[in-house]
């Protein structure tokens, strides 16, 4: 079953962050293939979401998977997921997962 994508604000910002980082470094054409390479990974855990750790201790069903240099923090129902954030592999994850895996009264 393929599950609908749900994308928080601060996913979208990490993945402009993370294209415009990747402009700066190494240009354009590079750029693009980067973001669609992180974009791929996240429409594939519409199937796949379920086979990746879960980070319980952080926030009780998270998961997490790598795609380049960016873990995807997720959560998974039986229709959905929902994409957290997108952190590059070397920051700490907890500075920025805190407000995130708070519950949402909305």
């Amino acid at each position: 079953m393929k599950r609908r994508l749900i994308y928080r604000p601060e996913a979208l910002a990490d993945l402009d962050n993370a294209e415009a980082y990747t402009r700066d470094r190494w240009g354009g054409a590079q750029a693009r293939r980067y973001v669609a390479g992180l974009v791929a990974d996240i429409k594939a855990l519409r199937i796949s979401a379920l086979r990746y750790p879960l980070y319980s201790d952080v926030h009780p069903g998270l998961r997490r998977r790598r795609s380049a240099m960016h873990h995807i923090y997720f959560l998974v129902s039986p229709d959905r997921v929902e994409i957290l954030r997108i952190i590059h592999v070397q920051r700490d994850p907890g500075l920025h997962l805190r407000d995130e895996t708070q519950e949402d009264d909305g």
